[in-house]
């Protein structure tokens, strides 16, 4: 089954027994499927940034999807379980650290990876019960507060994390995203890796080209957009009037003052949303020199 579940793509994957975590179910096995993704370079400002975590989480989705449409026809019984929570299971199991950024890293792969959930009927060749910890771990980061200069916007403090301060919490939710928040957002079009690059848990890792789109296609064509990045990023994302509001707040971050008449014939668009960010965005371009 390990090696069925690596050919699937997954670089790591652990069974465990339910009931040796505390869950209860009818399956046999709990297999947690770790999917990788390295740290992506920047891309330039005219360009809408996609944090490489969305692509990556992507395909070990349909990785895991496709695992369980093979596995039917090899006589394994597994579901996919996107409902899980994980972050409790990592508190036990050695090897697995959380951060003051609320993230989880794994030795090897830091904090850069996406889990898929397997359930299968039948039993493992082999267990890692073992890594299992009754007491669940603390923070792994000592006396680290880099993530909390790191942060642009102060989501994360002596007090903890702050959601309502976070930009990734903000972006793509079809809320209008608070004015003092904007400029931080940069050219981001999903995603905010500022705590994850001055981890040290992420010391080490490779990097990778950014994945990217093009501002001036996303502010000319957002429904065509919306269908590109959706197998990328997710068909729930993906939802044209989001990618739009969020794609003007990139253009006004952009300093790109060519982009400015596409700004401006979204200024009395339907959407609140959609209007309120053109405005400000077209407002950020006819103030450059």
């Amino acid at each position: 089954m390990r090696a069925y579940l690596y050919a699937q793509g997954f670089q790591r994957v652990l069974a465990l027994h339910p009931q040796v975590c505390g869950l209860e179910s009818a399956d046999a096995t709990l297999w947690l499927c770790l999917w990788g993704y390295q740290a992506a370079q920047s891309v330039e400002r005219t360009q809408g940034e996609i944090h490489p975590y969305y692509p990556a989480s992507q395909r070990a989705y349909l990785a895991a999807r496709q695992a369980v449409a093979e596995g039917e026809k090899r006589g394994l019984h597994l579901r996919q379980d996107t409902e899980l929570r994980l972050k409790p299971l990592f508190a036990h199991l050695r090897g697995f650290s959380q951060g003051r950024n609320t993230l989880s890293s794994v030795e090897g792969m830091g904090s850069r990876f996406h889990v898929q959930v397997l359930w299968m009927s039948e039993e493992a060749e082999a267990y890692d019960d073992a890594l299992w910890e009754d007491a669940p771990h603390g923070l792994s980061c000592g006396a680290c507060k880099a993530c909390l200069a790191a942060c642009p916007t102060g989501a994360l403090d002596a007090e903890g994390f702050h959601r309502e301060r976070c930009l990734r919490n903000w972006m793509l939710s079809g809320r209008p995203i608070p004015e003092e928040m904007r400029p931080a957002m940069g050219n981001l079009l999903v995603g905010c890796d500022a705590c994850q690059r001055c981890c040290p848990q992420n010391t080490g890792l490779s990097w990778g080209p950014g994945a990217s789109i093009a501002l001036d296609y996303l502010l000319r064509s957002p429904k065509d957009a919306a269908q590109h990045l959706a197998p990328q990023i997710g068909f729930n994302l993906a939802i044209p009037n989001r990618i739009l509001g969020q794609a003007l707040l990139a253009a006004g971050n952009s300093g790109d003052k060519a982009l400015l008449p596409l700004v401006k014939s979204w200024t009395e668009h339907a959407s609140p949303v959609v209007r309120e960010h053109a405005r400000w965005a077209a407002a950020r371009l006819e103030n450059l020199p």
